[in-house]
């Protein structure tokens, strides 16, 4: 089994942040050059979007497939405010469970780099543990168990987008892209953001079909590659 999976991210209030995460925002602007900029301005917003102590999940979306090339209707978690992010993470935790031990390749673009991370560290933040750790793998030079398709392109600073233009596959940021989560959210446009981050998966599992027979051929001699 193969399954795709994306997630969405949203700053924390600012009442929400300790005197040290007030500390570690400024530390994080500082790093990511916009330090002194009010801290409800969009670049602001974005750094603590990315970290996450100082963010929380809005979106997290799946699809599964036996084959690449004909994937299943995506199913998305999602969560209003910080409030709902425990259901949301519950939820999807209690739905991996289900699948028991069955063989799965976890398919992402840029998910050893960021989304495992996130991903963790939020559930451990509610007391929640992982029932899929193999989900959770981060080593970089393994597509198996889990395949982070920006690997391919490490020194070539691939987006999604890039990848979807070099393999024929349509874009998924034509209506929206990650900088317009915050708003949407903010707006109760939580179906914007389900369509955007569910286009995301989809567009992520289809490069992934398109790429799949380079790591088949490949699991033959060393990288063992997972078919479910």
């Amino acid at each position: 089994m193969f399954i795709a999976w994306d997630l969405e991210t949203c700053p924390l209030p600012l009442d929400a942040l300790t005197e040290a995460g007030r500390q570690r925002l400024e530390q994080q602007m500082e790093a990511a050059g916009v330090a002194g900029l009010d801290p409800e301005h969009a670049e602001a917003l974005k750094v603590r979007s990315l970290h996450p102590m100082l963010g929380w999940i809005c979106c997290l979306s799946v699809v599964a497939a036996t084959d690449p090339g004909e994937p299943r209707t995506p199913r998305s978690y999602v969560a209003t405010s910080p409030e709902g992010e425990l259901e949301l993470l519950r939820a999807f935790w209690s739905d991996l469970e289900r699948l028991g031990n069955r063989s799965v390749t976890w398919i992402t673009f840029n998910g050893k780099r960021f989304d495992v991370e996130f991903l963790l560290s939020r559930s451990l933040y509610h007391g929640l543990y992982p029932t899929r750790t193999d989900l959770l793998d981060q080593y970089p030079y393994s597509f198996s168990p889990h395949c982070d398709l920006m690997t391919i392109w490490r020194r070539s600073a691939m987006r999604l987008e890039d990848a979807c233009e070099l393999l024929g596959v349509e874009s998924p940021k034509k209506e929206m892209d990650g900088s317009g989560v915050c708003e949407a959210v903010a707006d109760g446009r939580l179906d914007d953001v389900r369509r955007y981050c569910e286009a995301d998966v989809l567009a992520t599992m289809a490069c992934f079909a398109r790429v799949a027979p380079i790591f088949h051929a490949g699991s033959r001699r060393r990288m063992h590659f997972a078919t479910g």
